[in-house]
């Protein structure tokens, strides 16, 4: 249920010219994910890999022991304009256009237009890490989407966001919070952009 969302917040996005700035073009995580409006709260964990000089991203889910990135999977390839959603184990591939523009994904840049809001620090004494928030707006087909942004002041690295979309559809305005933890540079295994010979049948 939780990717379904992230499909659904990933055909959300619109275009934002020249981001403030942007993180190293290459790295890793897990994308915690809480999507909450007046019926419902949905969590989910990911793990998201991001290879900005080929264009494209990987979520992975349902994640087991003997599988540590997830049997199902969402690989979008905006070099390709063609998105992958593919379950692993019941060797299914259902394939959909890519929406908007790639640096405009998952607040994983901070947007053009952004204003600064100031610092923010996480952790304690010399632990600490230090932080700038950023906010948006930007209107949607279904309403007005307001974004919160923080991420690491010296690199940029996306920590956590807050968006919240105002629109008519079911549980009115809907907020997704998304966290990334565990972040490391570069792609640990290249071939989870693999596309498996069943998407093409």
């Amino acid at each position: 249920m939780i990717l379904q969302v992230t499909l659904a917040l990933a055909a959300l996005s619109v275009a934002a010219s020249n981001p403030v700035c942007c993180p190293p073009s290459r790295f890793s995580a897990f994308q915690h994910l809480t999507v909450s409006n007046s019926t419902t709260t949905t969590q989910g964990l990911h793990y998201f890999v991001w290879d900005g000089p080929n264009q494209r991203y990987f979520f992975g889910e349902n994640r087991v022991a003997s599988n540590y990135y997830g049997t199902k999977k969402t690989i979008y390839d905006y070099k390709k304009g063609t998105a992958y959603r593919i379950d692993s184990v019941a060797r299914t591939c259902t394939t959909f256009p890519t929406q908007g523009k790639f640096l405009d994904q998952e607040n994983v840049c901070v947007p053009g237009g952004a204003v600064n809001q100031g610092p923010l620090f996480f952790g304690y004494d010399q632990d600490t890490l230090h932080g700038t928030a950023y906010s948006s707006n930007s209107t949607t087909p279904d309403g007005r989407q307001q974004n919160v942004i923080a991420v690491v002041s010296k690199d940029c690295i996306p920590i956590i966001s807050n968006t919240i979309i105002t629109g008519n559809g079911e549980g009115g305005k809907v907020l997704y919070v998304k966290a990334y933890v565990y972040i490391f540079p570069g792609v640990k295994d290249v071939s989870l952009f693999n596309i498996p010979s069943y998407c093409y049948a």
